[in-house]
């Protein structure tokens, strides 16, 4: 009878047609390939010509979600839902705080649930509740470092969450939920080809690097003059270049991520 119930369960939560239940492992990462070491800054150029040293970076991942659906033909109309179409292949549904300058693994709080159907793309959820909720207080993205580019010096910070901060207005008046909420905390479609197996490790890997690629920052907001201090701004209705390339290099499905997969 247990053994029913939990078959039951899984082909609930992942909408099985039939082929084998999984579970596995999933950990989050640090990219090894951009050589950040634990406790230490990363540093880097931007394509702007900034210098950047990067002392945090952390990303909170809610949920990650896997598809059947590939990623160049996932794509919606104006009132498109945020759950691709498709079949799930597999899902995390536990949150994790990652540290991205750490290569080192850090584990999903939750075993991850699947099946053995090929997996094509994937989703990541930036919130720690309810997608379509009207307001989310929890810090997605957590950055602090310095820029400098000639002569000028940008000590920085970003604390950013999607809430009501991140509301915009219907694309088209006529359909009221066509830019609803959870399109900003859904990051997808990311090109995973994989075919999840028992036991196997799901690896998400972050390059904190690409979050930086489009951002002027001699457009934030400055704090404090003694000592020098900027912030980005977190709010859609006040932000800057440097607020809004920001918030979306996080959002971006090709760049900051990348999944692999361990046997």
């Amino acid at each position: 009878m247990k053994r029913i119930g939990l078959v039951l369960l899984l082909s609930g939560c992942i909408n099985s047609t039939g082929n084998s239940l999984v579970t596995f492992q999933a950990t989050g990462a640090a990219a090894p390939d951009i050589g950040a070491v634990q406790g230490q800054p990363l540093r880097f150029t931007t394509p702007r010509g900034f210098d950047v040293t990067l002392t945090t970076a952390r990303v909170f991942v809610g949920a990650l979600y896997f598809s059947t659906v590939e990623p160049m033909t996932a794509s919606g109309s104006l009132e498109a839902p945020c759950v691709a179409p498709g079949i799930t292949t597999g899902e995390v549904r536990g949150g994790l705080e990652l540290d991205a300058l750490d290569p080192t693994p850090q584990p999903f709080p939750v075993q991850g649930l699947g099946s053995d159907l090929p997996t094509r793309s994937a989703s990541l959820w930036l919130t720690n509740g309810d997608v379509n909720a009207s307001d989310e207080r929890t810090v997605v993205l957590k950055v602090e470092g310095e820029a400098t580019r000639g002569t000028d010096t940008y000590p920085f910070t970003a604390s950013f969450h999607i809430g009501t901060n991140r509301v915009t207005p219907p694309r088209n008046s006529a359909l009221p939920s066509s830019n609803p909420i959870c399109e900003q905390r859904i990051v997808t479609p990311i090109a995973f080809d994989t075919t999840l197996s028992q036991g196997a490790t799901v690896k998400l890997l972050v390059d904190p690097r690409a979050f930086f690629g489009s951002v002027n920052f001699a457009t934030l907001e400055q704090v404090s003059t003694m000592p020098p201090r900027y912030r980005f701004r977190d709010d859609a209705a006040t932000a800057e270049q440097a607020d809004t390339a920001l918030f979306n290099a996080l959002r971006a499905n090709a760049g900051p991520y990348r999944l692999e997969v361990a046997p």
